[in-house]
This record gives C-alpha cells, sequence and structure tokens, in this order.
C-alpha cells in the first residue's frame, strides 16, 4: 500500500510537474534508485526549492528533514506536518526526537531525505559537515542516496533577489547498500560522504561552461561580501546589473553569466569567484575583532527589521524597529523593547547560531530562543561567521550531536 499522503498524490503530477518544467530540470543517473524502501537520499544544498524539485522528480514520497523554525507557522506547520510527513529538526541542537522519526520511518518503509550540510551555499562551495553525519548514516543501516543538485546555485544563489536563466540537474551519484556501510570506518564513512556531496559551482563550472542568464546578474550580493577587498570599507559594497560597486572607494567589478568575478575598475583586486572574495573577508573578519576594543562596534549599525523571542512553542514579536551592531564577542539590539532599550546577546552564551530565510539569524542565548532580521541590503550573515570562526578556534563551547535541516 503506498505511504503517499493525498496532498503529494494531487502536488506531485501537477504543481511539482510545473515547478521542474518552469525551472528546466532535468534528472541523470536515476537508474540506479532501489525500488523501494526504506533508503536515504543525501544532497548538496544550493536552492530553496531543493526539495520540491527532488520529490517532484520520484514516483515515491520523501519524508524531508525540514528546520523546526518552518513549524512555528501555524499553516506552515500543517502543510509540512500533516500533509507533507516532513520531520521536524532544530537546526545547530542536538535532537534526539528528530533521530527517533527518522527510525520510526524506516522501519515503515519509507523514504527519508536531509541535507547533511544543515543550510544552503553562499558562494556556491560546500560547506562540509561533521562526522556526527557519518555515525547517523551507520546507525540507520539502511541504503543511501547520494545526488548532486547541479546548476541550483548558478540558477538562484541564496543571495540573489532574482532568479537567472538556466537548467538543474539532479543526478544519482552512487548508492551505498548497508553490507558496504557496515565494512566502512566512520572516518571512511565521512570521507566518502565529504567527497561525494562535497559538490563545487566553480569546479562544475569551469568544465561545462554553462551561461545563467540575467538582467540582475549581481543584485544581493552585499548579503555576502560585507568588507572591501580595496579599502577594507565596512557594509560598503552595493550591487546593480551585474555591477559590484564600493561607495568608500574607487572599486567597481562585475559578475558574468559563469559567476565569475570580472574587473572594470584598474584597482579591483585579483579575485576571481564570489568565494574567493568570500573566503579573503572571512579570514579578515576575525583580524577587525582582534584588533578592536571591546564595547566597538566592527561594522556601522544594521538596521533590524524584525525582533522575536521563542515563547513554549510560539514565537513572540518584540519590535519591528532597531539596530543591530557585532562586536568582538556580542551582538547588541537597542530600540524600544518592553524591558531595557538593548539587548545583549554574548557569543559565548550562544549554543547556536543559523542564517535562516530572508536575512534573519536564529540562535539559543542560554536556552531563550530568539530571532532577528535586518533589511536586505545588509548582512546578517557576518554574525554567523564570526561566532562560528571564534568557535572553530575554540572560544566557545558546543554540543551539536545533530541531524542537519533543510
Amino acid at each position: 500500500m503506498s505511504k503517499t499522503p493525498l496532498f503529494i498524490k494531487i502536488a506531485r503530477p501537477t504543481y511539482g510537474k510545473w515547478l521542474n518544467w518552469y525551472h528546466r530540470v532535468k534528472t541523470a543517473g536515476y537508474g540506479q534508485l532501489p525500488e523501494s524502501g526504506p533508503y536515504l537520499i543525501l544532497a548538496n544544498h544550493t536552492h530553496s526549492y531543493d526539495p520540491f524539485f527532488i520529490s517532484s522528480s520520484l514516483k515515491v514520497h520523501v519524508r524531508w528533514v525540514a528546520g523546526a523554525y518552518l513549524f512555528k507557522n501555524q499553516l506552515i506547520k500543517l502543510l509540512l506536518g500533516r500533509w507533507v510527513g516532513g520531520i521536524a529538526k532544530q537546526q545547530g541542537r542536538s535532537d534526539l526526537q528528530t533521530i527517533r522519526d527518522i527510525s520510526s520511518a524506516f522501519k515503515q518503509n519509507e523514504i527519508v531525505g536531509l541535507f547533511p550540510e544543515g543550510t544552503r551555499t553562499w558562494d556556491g562551495e560546500p560547506l562540509g559537515f561533521d562526522v556526527a553525519t557519518a555515525k547517523l548514516v551507520r546507525i540507520f543501516n539502511v541504503p543511501v542516496v547520494l545526488m548532486h543538485i547541479e546548476g541550483g546555485y548558478a540558477q538562484r544563489p541564496r543571495w540573489a533577489k532574482y532568479s537567472r536563466k538556466g537548467e538543474i540537474t539532479l543526478r544519482v551519484v552512487r548508492v551505498v547498500y548497508p553490507d558496504e556501510l557496515r565494512r566502512m570506518k566512520v572516518g571512511e564513512l565521512h570521507d566518502l560522504l565529504t567527497n561525494t556531496l562535497g559538490f563545487s559551482h566553480r569546479r562544475w563550472q569551469a568544465e561545462h561552461r554553462i551561461p545563467y542568464v540575467s538582467d540582475h546578474l549581481s543584485e544581493g550580493l552585499e548579503k555576502v561580501l560585507y568588507l572591501c577587498p580595496s579599502c577594507g570599507g565596512k557594509s560598503t559594497i552595493t550591487t546593480e546589473g551585474d555591477r559590484i560597486v564600493c561607495t568608500n572607494c574607487s572599486l567597481k567589478g562585475k559578475l558574468n553569466p559563469y559567476d565569475e568575478l570580472e574587473p572594470v575598475s584598474a584597482d579591483f583586486p585579483a579575485l576571481d569567484s564570489i568565494h574567493a572574495w568570500h573566503e579573503w573577508e572571512q579570514s579578515e573578519l576575525v583580524g577587525i575583532a582582534r584588533e578592536t576594543a571591546g564595547g566597538t562596534p566592527l561594522f556601522p549599525a544594521d538596521e533590524g527589521v524584525l525582533l522575536q523571542k521563542g515563547e513554549g512553542k510560539r514565537l513572540v514579536t518584540w519590535s519591528k524597529r532597531f539596530t543591530l551592531t557585532l562586536e568582538s564577542d556580542r551582538m547588541v539590539a537597542t530600540g524600544k523593547f518592553a524591558e531595557a532599550g538593548t539587548l545583549v546577546f554574548a557569543f559565548k552564551d550562544i549554543q547556536s547560531m543559523i542564517v535562516n530565510a530572508k536575512s534573519t539569524v536564529e540562535f539559543y542565548h542560554g536556552d531563550t530562543l530568539w530571532r532577528i532580521r535586518v533589511i536586505g541590503t545588509r548582512s546578517i550573515l557576518k554574525y554567523v561567521e564570526l561566532y562560528g570562526s571564534l568557535k572553530a578556534m575554540g572560544n566557545y563551547e558546543e554540543d551539536q550531536k545533530e541531524v542537519p535541516a533543510t
């Protein structure tokens, strides 16, 4: 008997078929798929529609592991939970209930999908994931389908305001069966997953040279490019069309249909990709934090448009008008709040921090969930990347035996 929910039976041949046609989605390697469940689908994460693309391309139903923040909206909770059968996961935190839900699905011969990187790529390069994913794969003891989503980043980068014209390929790279999983050590399995799923848009584009066309190629890059590589300006990058400009110096460049950076001004640095620029600024960010005295903002204040606090299963809105500043060891929100006019979020007290949709950061400060959104022309990413860099250097401890989520 089919376990496919009625909603999916209706949506797949209608909306799902249209979605994949509209986005020019094609498939490759699907002949390797197991004939039936249970099995686990793992893929790189590039596009907000990734799970919809994959589900619409299959004849079987996939229960996707999705960020718990999505389930806080009652309408979306009804859609994902009851109608689609999604499995909630609080990103950045250990969640034994998620593991139980996945195991229960496998016992019922169902198919589960998740993105080990836990979030979408910002620059087209793989984000990596920890060894906990390999351990969980061995515990589940079901076939593992490893997929590449090729062209998803190019068609709609996470930072972009608009989509581009171009195709997407869903490619089954290989299937790893339980007998092979049992022969592998955890480290070997982690290396296999990392090397297979670590999809690089730059390397793929260098080989295939497929243009992705738009009149707005660079618009939205301010969300990623928070430092100017020419003058060191902070939050000074602006974009229009395919152009990238610093408002603090004469730097001018452009982004071509292959996601390569090209100089327009003579002082444009030797950076050939968004990844190269992003990698440079990440290393600079830690240095800036070290050189800046405590209590001093590292960047100009960002305009905040949504501040929410978790209370039970609800998110309560505190403010839609405030400022957010980044300091060397904390974030500070200032505005007219119910309590004091200033909220201080020390990094040492933050358990996890992730970026969700619409320039929103979600984190646990102590045991309290907070969500903060800034205007779309400024970067929320710098807050997360400074926290992540300091944690990686051993500044802060974080217990994260986690199941990744979309």
